[in-house]
């Protein structure tokens, strides 16, 4: 059994001020949720080339299950064809999701014949926070599981589906509202992020689900409601709103320079260690600093000893095309035009990847980057000294 909701205007989700989406941010430090309340929303261009993939999503994924014809789809897909962020590669991208969330289906109805599928279900979960919904992409009941589906376009970060507490609040919601019409033992939720070819699952038990619902969200949703408790600096920081004019963020930065250090003129081991775990924080809280001072001069607020300057005239083609012609009626073409092989990945799809082997196999090698040093919770294993060694002498 297949159910799916009207069409959903994917860019005018309504926010709570817990979101979801944010969970990760509030239930850390419960103060921010109140402090981005004084920044308005800003829609960036991930933001919205990610609004028109999951448009994509819903459309392929309802064509496919035979909700739409093609006739329905081709009206409703025309728009989004149009769109400035639209490519072709978007569609090949999205289609990867679909088809997951095709082969899941599949799977949970060999098992439960009747097994449902819920297409872009806003979930209530007030019962945990305040005004609180999100709204699953996908959810899948069978006998005992359910399956919350999550779509992430963005390339630039990896999002792992472990311990996620966005999607946990959608299983949450997804739980309350259908845990009386199936007997549901096992939340699975998944991410899929088709730009890195990756998904990532992960199961917790109803009742393990639940326990964190009453024992976590509930008093860091009243703390972070009210806008009490303290400001925490984390990873989570990348998304606030509020970073660039946060008191933690600054005071992290600030404590780190004025560190009372045991040697005078010489870090330790142990000390240097310290500021080395806080650079990604401090690093990204400077940028968004910059970014957000940059930003209001621009929307006309005067800094104080600050002024915004006319930016640099440089040379550029007005035509580039007739600049050329012109060009080749007086030099040969090796001396006014540069040419380099696109990337890999481009080449890769332009050729197929069935076909890329046998055609550029012995002309592909792969090419290590340089080694990082990362906190050994790191899941990757550590390198010896003497391939260390080596790789640092390849470098030189």
């Amino acid at each position: 059994m297949e159910k799916h909701d009207k069409e959903i205007n994917h860019g005018a989700r309504a926010h709570a001020l817990l979101s979801a989406s944010g969970a990760s941010r509030w239930i850390t430090c419960t103060p921010s949720a109140r402090l981005e309340e004084n920044f308005e929303n800003r829609s960036s261009s991930f933001a919205d080339e990610g609004t028109l993939a999951h448009e994509f999503a819903e459309l392929n994924l309802k064509r496919d299950l035979k909700f739409l014809s093609s006739k329905e789809y081709n009206s409703l897909a025309k728009p989004h064809i149009l769109n400035s962020y639209f490519s072709y590669e978007m569609e090949e991208y999205v289609q990867k999701h679909v088809d997951y969330v095709k082969q899941q289906f599949k799977a949970a109805k060999r098992q439960t014949p009747d097994a449902i599928l819920l297409i872009e279900q806003k979930v209530d979960i007030t019962h945990l926070i305040e005004e609180g919904f999100g709204t699953c992409d996908v959810i899948i009941i069978a006998d005992g599981i359910l399956e919350v589906i999550d779509l992430k376009y963005g390339m630039g970060l990896r999002v792992s589906a472990e311990d996620n507490s966005q999607l946990k609040l959608y299983g949450s919601g997804a739980l309350e509202a259908y845990e009386m019409l199936y007997d549901i033992h096992t939340v699975r939720l998944t991410i899929t992020q088709p730009r890195l070819d990756s998904i990532s699952s992960w199961e917790i038990s109803a009742e393990d689900l639940r326990k964190w619902g009453e024992e976590v969200v509930k008093p860091k949703a009243l703390a972070a409601y009210a806008g009490e408790g303290e400001q925490v600096t984390g990873n989570h920081c990348q998304f606030c709103k509020a970073s660039a004019r946060c008191k933690a963020q600054a005071e992290l930065a600030l404590s780190t320079a004025k560190d009372d250090f045991t040697e005078p003129q010489l870090l330790s081991d142990s000390e240097l260690i310290e500021v080395y775990k806080k650079i990604p924080n401090i690093d990204a809280w400077f940028k968004k600093v910059a970014s957000y001072m940059y930003e209001e001069a621009l929307t006309g607020k005067i800094w104080p000893e600050h002024k915004l300057v006319d930016g640099q005239n440089r040379r550029g083609w007005i035509n580039e095309t007739e600049a050329y012609n012109i060009l080749s009626k007086h030099f040969e073409e090796k001396d006014i035009v540069n040419t380099k092989v696109k990337g890999i990945g481009e080449i890769e799809k332009l050729v197929g990847k069935k076909e890329f082997p046998s055609l550029l196999g012995e002309v592909v090698a792969f090419k290590k980057t340089s080694p990082s040093l990362v906190h050994e919770s790191d899941k990757r294993p550590a390198m010896g000294l003497e391939q260390t060694k080596a790789d640092f002498a390849e470098d030189l």
